[in-house]
């Protein structure tokens, strides 16, 4: 019940809202953090430690959406 309400439906709410905001195209790109939240999410709530391929990871995909967001200015 709380997976399918809670955490489901309110995803789905705030993605809407993303993109009715943002736009689809943005909102899409932003998705690709949703593993660097969760490291960060295990690390506060969790206490877990990071291990050197979680920093590694969250390293790479920040880089990347860096990359894809200055690509995205330079065409505007």
């Amino acid at each position: 019940m709380f997976l399918g309400l809670g955490a489901s439906a309110m995803c789905f709410v705030t993605w809407n809202f993303a993109v009715k905001v943002l736009g689809a195209v943005k909102t899409s790109v932003y998705i690709y953090l949703v593993p660097v939240i969760t490291v960060l999410c295990s690390v506060v709530v969790l206490h877990e430690t990071i291990s050197t391929r979680a920093a590694l990871g969250t390293l790479l995909t920040l880089v990347g959406l860096l990359l894809s967001e200055m690509n995205n200015r330079k065409k505007l």
